[in-house]
Parts: C-alpha cells; sequence; structure tokens
C-alpha cells in the first residue's frame, strides 16, 4: 500500500512539472518562453493559458475554418498579411477582398503597434488595439499559429520577445 501511495504521487508531480513547463514548442524550429501561469487549459486544438492580470491563447490555423464565411485555403498567408498591410490584397481573388477589409477592420490595430518582421524562418506579423486585446500570426512552412493576447500591450510585447529559435 505504502508503495502503491508514493508512485502514485511520484506519477502526479511528473504529469503537474510537465504542463507547467518554462517553454512551449511552437515547431521543429520554434519555441516560446513563459512565466508559469495560473491556470492552463487546452481543448483540441486550442490552448488558453490564463495570468492573473492577462491571458494569452494558441492555435493552429485550419483554412477552412479560420473565417467563418469563406474558406481562405491557399490564400491563407496572404489574407492574413492583407489584415496587416493592405497591398497584399491586390493578390487576393475578389471574393477575398471583401472579407479581407473586414477581417482587418475586426482587428481593430492602432496603426503605431502593427509589426510584420522574420524570426529564422518564419514570418510574424502582429498588432494591438492599444487597450486589451493583440494578435500574434506565425508563418512557417508548415503550419501557421495564432496567438491571440487578452491584455495589454506589454503582455502582446512581452510574448513577442520570448519567441526564439530552436
Amino acid at each position: 500500500m505504502d508503495k502503491s501511495i508514493k508512485a502514485l504521487f511520484l506519477a502526479a508531480s511528473l504529469v503537474t512539472t510537465s504542463a507547467f513547463a518554462d517553454n512551449f514548442i511552437l515547431s521543429s524550429k520554434l519555441r516560446f518562453d513563459y512565466f508559469s501561469p495560473h491556470f492552463i487549459t487546452h481543448n483540441g486544438s486550442y490552448l488558453l493559458i490564463k495570468y492573473k492580470d492577462w491571458s494569452f491563447s494558441h492555435e493552429n490555423i485550419e483554412p477552412d475554418k479560420f473565417y467563418s464565411t469563406v474558406d481562405i485555403s491557399g490564400y491563407e498567408r496572404d489574407f492574413l498579411r492583407a489584415g496587416y498591410d493592405t497591398k497584399y490584397r491586390s493578390k487576393l481573388p475578389k471574393k477575398l477582398t471583401a472579407v479581407s477589409k473586414e477581417f482587418t477592420k475586426g482587428l481593430n490595430n492602432k496603426p503605431d503597434t502593427i509589426k510584420h518582421y522574420k524570426i529564422g524562418d518564419a514570418e510574424i506579423l502582429t498588432g494591438h488595439d492599444g487597450k486589451n486585446s493583440g494578435q500574434i500570426y506565425i508563418m512557417e512552412e508548415l503550419a501557421i499559429h495564432q496567438i491571440v493576447v487578452n491584455g495589454e500591450k506589454k503582455y502582446l510585447d512581452l510574448i513577442l520577445k520570448n519567441i526564439k529559435e530552436r
């Protein structure tokens, strides 16, 4: 009986330790270092990490489900880029142009918060509304990650600072 209680305790501590690791592996090429949160939950492909004053979520984009009114498959990268820089709208088919304008408006990013840069081979798009909401899109060869920050811009900046090559 005593050995089984010790084994159960050891197994529980191993699970807890791995759930609160200090880095989140985004892909074979990228990781995100983060601080131990108050709460983590995972549902399907959706991961939510909560802190006292803010939270962020991570999800891989599925082009056929990303935007509720239209399938952006084959155009997902330019569709996302157009949300941050209108010059990419000309690369979209006409049926996606109006949807892209709607998407951009919904992001509600303050122009001075928009950034577009690279980390290794990954393309990063980011912006914040200046109040309590921001997003990061990480476009890699095989996946597009969406990170949504619910909190002040300083938390979005903290995440961006901690996305690193592996």
